[in-house]
């Protein structure tokens, strides 16, 4: 009996190899990606510093994690700004609740985590929110 010659890799197998590769190099681009711009990425906000001298701190992000102490009245263009009693040092900050979160309901008394960026003229502006 002879035998048959292989014809080589089968290209359906190279077809699923290139898929399967491709497909992990994406998730762990989209991980990355998720990461970052997470408020886990983000370092705990030295409030301490940026009463001393927030002009030092321009541009820079942190976390913050407090009490809704007073609201300022919201409008639609420029969102509200609210006074958020720090647990830690229980020391009261402004920051601004652009109007992009205009769907969370913020209330006196509430507990927040803020993933805020000191923004022009040392103002907070809180880029995530979430409710603790």
């Amino acid at each position: 009996m002879s035998r048959r010659a292989q014809k080589g890799i089968n290209p359906m197998i190279i077809a699923l190899t290139g898929i399967i590769i491709a497909l992990i190099f994406v998730t762990i681009i989209f991980l990355l990606k998720t990461q970052k711009n997470s408020i886990r990425s983000v370092n705990k906000f030295n409030v301490n510093d940026y009463i001393k001298e927030g002009s030092t701190l321009l541009g820079t992000e942190g976390i913050v994690t407090g009490t809704v102490n007073e609201k300022l009245r919201w409008t639609t263009n420029r969102g509200e700004v609210i006074s958020l009693r720090v647990e830690e040092i229980n020391q009261l900050i402004p920051i601004l609740i652009p109007p992009s979160f205009r769907d969370l309901n913020i209330s006196i008394g509430d507990r927040f985590t803020f993933r805020i960026e000191v923004g022009n003229s040392e103002v907070l502006t809180a880029k995530e929110i979430i409710r603790k």
